[in-house]
């Protein structure tokens, strides 16, 4: 059973708006391995991105405030 994660405070929550479709990016998740993969789909005000993940780990949707750290590889 997966633990649910409490959504990050405001003062910690990034601005995803400089990211753009088709980028390369890295995760980085408050505990655990960072993730690799290419950034697919972002809503219009940023809050929320689907990222690709590299060797087929699958396709994964993110709000920004789940506590990850969006990084340009």
């Amino acid at each position: 059973m997966n633990a649910l994660v409490p959504p990050a405070p405001d003062s910690e929550v990034q601005d995803w708006s400089g990211f753009k479709r088709g980028q390369h990016v890295t995760l980085h998740p408050a505990t655990g391995p960072q993730l690799r993969g290419i950034l697919e789909m972002r809503t219009d005000d940023a809050a929320v991105v689907w990222i690709q993940l590299n060797d087929g780990g699958g396709r994964r949707l993110l709000h920004r405030a789940d506590g990850y750290r969006l990084r340009h590889a």
